[in-house]
């Protein structure tokens, strides 16, 4: 499938393009309301969030781009896929243990929740997912894929810790497959990043960036007086990915993010992006998950955090790049099979009647960071 490259990234159709697809579903996904949040931060990168009062997860999902546009697609394709991950419809290929099944992973190196009893004799529900390189069928317990916080504690949350790791939406199933995959990839960075020594990190200067997109974020956190941080925290995978804080007077805490991106700069920008987001949340206090307590932090006599000396690295340089998202899908799986052993595979979520494309990715064998493992130097 050919691509455009739109804004420095793999999309298949432009931004305006997906929010008229999107725009007549928002009530089949139970979305009642997209709100302009930007004008509540003095940090002017436009944000958005979407709204869905009867959701099982997260009531509010929150999406920021460089235009109102791309915001409002952002948000609405996060509240997207939590509404598929709530109400899947899958086939049920299998009802057994893990080890009536030829797996190609061992179900224990799936998100486990604390304590969890699982062996391979456990009886589970299994649907069918596919390898990303071989296309072969993969079981996969539904009690993986099931998102409901509204539910009493039940069996499937003994056994599995519910998360959206992996999951993701796109104009096409391809699209989502590399953003899922993409996010998984990430999320293993930022485990080794937690376990570092942060006399050991990579830090970068972000204003060295130069593509256009990554220059308008740091410039917009520049014009709000915010101190930054950015971390190189790209492992052996080889796939670019970076931590950012951001500090400002005017909400003296700080946020993080992460990005990771085939192309080093678009990597940066999204880092970048995401931290100002973690901002908004506490900012608009919109999130149903803000816990008061970070506001008991927020001095509001407090001075920027105390640079920690450091040798600074240039960014990562910018190398060829695969010219379509299936090209970019093969290399991101490859190299996740060459570090675990375990080939990446997807389950296809989406529902027909809406036919947005949804999946969940999942790498056996990559690891999920703890929030209460991230820090900064001095902290």
């Amino acid at each position: 499938m050919s691509v455009v490259r739109g804004l420095n990234t793999y999309r298949s159709t432009t931004a305006e393009q997906t929010w008229e697809r999107v725009q007549p579903l928002l009530p089949s996904l139970g979305i009642t309301r997209v709100a302009d949040l930007t004008g509540l931060d003095d940090i002017s990168l436009p944000s958005h969030a979407a709204y869905r009062p009867v959701s099982r997860t997260l009531t509010v999902s929150l999406g920021i781009g460089l235009t109102p546009v791309t915001s409002k697609v952002s948000a609405v394709m996060e509240a997207a896929e939590a509404w598929h991950a709530e109400n899947p419809v899958l086939p049920v290929v299998a009802r057994c243990g893990a080890a009536e099944l030829d797996l190609p992973y061992h179900v224990r190196d799936l998100q486990l929740a604390a304590h969890s009893p699982l062996t391979d004799r456990t009886v589970l529900h299994w649907v069918a997912g596919h390898g990303l390189l071989t296309g072969r069928a993969v079981p996969v317990p539904l009690e993986t894929i099931r998102l409901d916080f509204a539910a009493r504690r039940d069996w499937a949350r003994v056994l599995f810790r519910p998360t959206s790791n992996g999951l993701a939406a796109g104009n096409t199933l391809a699209e989502a497959t590399l953003h899922g995959l993409q996010e998984l990839i990430e999320r293993e960075c930022v485990t080794e990043h937690t376990e570092t020594d942060p006399a050991r990190r990579v830090y970068i200067e972000p204003a060295l960036a130069t593509v256009d997109t990554t220059v308008t974020v740091v410039e917009a956190l520049a014009a709000a007086g915010c101190w930054t941080e950015v971390c190189d925290v790209t492992n052996d995978l080889g796939v670019p990915c970076y931590g950012a804080t951001v500090w400002s007077p005017s909400l003296p805490l700080i946020f993080g993010g992460f990005g990771c991106h085939v192309e080093p700069e678009i990597a940066l920008g999204r880092a970048l992006a995401e931290a100002v987001q973690s901002r908004m949340a506490a900012v608009s206090g919109v999130r149903d998950d803000l816990h008061p307590q970070i506001y008991e932090r927020a001095d509001p006599l407090a001075r920027p955090p105390v640079p920690v000396a450091r040798p600074m690295r240039p960014l990562r340089a910018a190398v060829e790049v695969p010219a379509s998202i299936e090209a970019v899908i093969a290399d991101y799986a490859a190299r996740v099979f060459a570090r675990t052993g375990v080939e990446p595979f997807a389950v296809d979520l989406s529902h027909e009647r809406l036919g947005l494309p949804v999946c969940k990715v999942y790498a056996p064998r990559l690891r999920m960071f703890s929030d209460s493992k991230m820090t900064r130097p001095g902290r």
